[in-house]
């Protein structure tokens, strides 16, 4: 199995989706069933098989077997657990959202289109090319209940760098410090940089973020794994819904101090698409942890690797 890009027409428009590619034809035996074709279908969003039963009226044992066979030809995976009346109910959701066979000798067509798939990778943030957000970084002055300075603005600069990237049409200014930002820029799309401590935006958010700051010792917590991430490398990034506009969205790239900020914009710019596929403990949460390593022993982060 690969992946590859399946092209769809829709009159003079191009659209292209990431598709599970397949060589040979045995998957099709697990979609054969028009039984199991429906539980796929539903499975493009997490569900669990007691749900799926009573929806469709059928026998749970009867959606565990399909869902079994789904797993075994990797169609779907296993993204959360809830405790239900006592026991564990267990969630699936399909890995991708479309599937593609490659028939006798036809041909893969390189598409210079595949560059805008890239770019739709940030999006609500970077759409058609346009930006979409207002960055907020801490203020360099003492400010906030600890009185701290942010020394987050370098880093904050090399993320610009790398959004700007995405962006084809011309920027107005993007970015505030967080001591000047008003109620209204808070309804935008927001990119915050740096922790509760020293980012006011980010201390305002920080109690609904699924990965996040305990107050006083500034230990980074994880409600989705349990985990405590209490060394200065550590760095977490949240992409949450905004709770000041739900039709737009926030990201936080925080750490504990300045060297996990760093470890958080490092680890977005050099595989920002794995970093927005979901929380290993729960596909659902798009809130990951990374730690930083100084590789040349130069006291610069410059390396860094996701935990969960």
């Amino acid at each position: 199995m690969k992946e590859k890009h399946y092209l769809m027409k829709s009159g003079n428009e191009d659209a292209i989706t990431p598709a599970r590619f397949f060589e040979k034809p045995d998957i099709l035996r697990a979609m054969a069933s028009p039984l199991g074709f429906r539980i796929l279908q539903m499975l493009a969003t997490p569900r669990c098989p007691m749900d799926i039963a009573r929806k469709l009226g059928e026998h749970e044992q009867k959606v565990y077997y399909h869902i079994n066979k789904f797993r075994k030809h990797g169609l779907v995976e296993e993204v959360k657990s809830e405790k239900r009346k006592g026991t564990l109910a267990k969630f699936y959701q399909t890995r991708e959202n479309a599937f593609a066979f490659k028939l006798g000798e036809a041909k893969w067509q390189t598409l210079s289109s595949l560059v805008h798939e890239r770019k739709r990778s940030l999006e609500p943030f970077v759409s058609n090319g346009k930006a979409d957000f207002i960055i907020i970084v801490g203020s360099p002055d003492p400010h906030g209940p600890w009185n701290e300075r942010a020394l987050d603005s370098p880093t904050a600069i090399d993320l610009a760098l790398f959004i700007g990237s995405f962006i084809s049409e011309k920027v107005t200014p993007v970015y505030k410090l967080d001591v000047e930002t008003r109620e209204k820029d808070l309804k935008n799309n927001l990119i915050l940089v740096g922790g509760p401590i020293v980012n006011m935006v980010t201390k305002r958010v920080n109690k609904i973020l699924p990965v996040n700051f305990e107050p006083n010792k500034r230990d980074i917590i994880s409600r989705i794994s349990k985990n405590v991430y209490r060394d200065d490398q550590f760095g977490a990034i949240n992409l949450i819904e905004n709770p000041w506009n739900r039709s737009k969205k926030i990201l936080v790239f925080a750490g504990k101090r300045f060297p996990g900020t760093r470890a958080a914009i490092l680890a977005f710019m050099n595989d920002h698409q794995r970093l927005l596929k979901g929380n290993r403990f729960d596909r659902t949460k798009i809130s990951r942890v990374v730690r930083g390593y100084d590789m040349d022993g130069d006291g610069v982060i410059d390396s860094a690797e996701i935990m969960e």
